[in-house]
């Protein structure tokens, strides 16, 4: 029997938190849920998703109007515009994870060697 080492085991459990989410995020929208709105995808990517989101509404001067006149009439069905935040939410998430995860190892490896080298000065008799 193979054990996973932990980085694998990291890494396979942001594919599935990011594959969950987006798959959560294609179904509600394809079922009719609201699509301004903040639903279950969102709430699965909380902090990741509203950083997303106000990255957007920043950056929708750059790229022109968010909705082009269009005939009225016509039904433009399901749209995965809604999707961007919710997965790019996940990916954000899974980034500041990583990034708490190297700070807490680098404060750990740091602190040990502080305490290595507190406990040398003590045994030296300085």
């Amino acid at each position: 029997m193979t054990v996973m080492r932990p980085r694998a085991w990291a890494f396979s459990a942001a594919v599935l938190y990011v594959g969950a989410t987006a798959a959560a995020g294609l179904v509600h929208v394809l079922t009719g849920g609201s699509v301004g709105g903040f639903s279950v995808p969102h709430l699965l990517a909380f902090p990741g998703s509203g950083v997303v989101t106000v990255l957007l509404f920043l950056t929708a001067g750059f790229f022109g109007p968010g909705n082009p006149a269009a005939d009225a009439s016509a039904d433009p069905g399901p749209t995965l515009g809604s999707l961007v935040p919710v997965v790019g939410g996940a990916l954000v998430n899974v980034l500041l994870i990583r990034g708490m995860a190297g700070f807490v190892r680098l404060f750990v490896r740091e602190w040990a060697a502080a305490r290595r080298a507190r406990g040398a000065c003590v045994r030296r008799g300085a």
